[in-house]
């Protein structure tokens, strides 16, 4: 995981509340005239990242699944725009 800031790219509200998404396979054989299924395996395999190199994020609020470096973008590009807070020195 990486440890940057994510923010969701669509609602924009969300900083806290996201779900890693990964690909679990299990192995099944199908009858190939029924289409029935004649063996399932009781185990899951995680397989490798989803859809390219990167994982994908799931904002919890909003619904939206997209890649993580959008999440990541999205937070550095907010961040870039927040005007530090400076106390007077009076």
């Amino acid at each position: 995981m990486v440890d940057r800031p994510y923010l969701c790219p669509i609602c924009r509200s969300n900083r806290t509340q996201f779900d890693l998404v990964f690909r679990l396979a299990r192995a099944v054989v199908k009858d190939a005239e029924t289409g029935a299924i004649t063996y399932e395996s009781n185990t899951m395999e995680l397989l490798g990242p989803p859809r390219g190199p990167e994982r994908e994020v799931h904002c919890r609020r909003c619904g939206y699944t997209g890649a993580e470096h959008l999440f990541v973008r999205a937070a550095q590009r907010a961040d870039e725009r927040r005007v530090p807070y400076r106390r007077s020195s009076r």
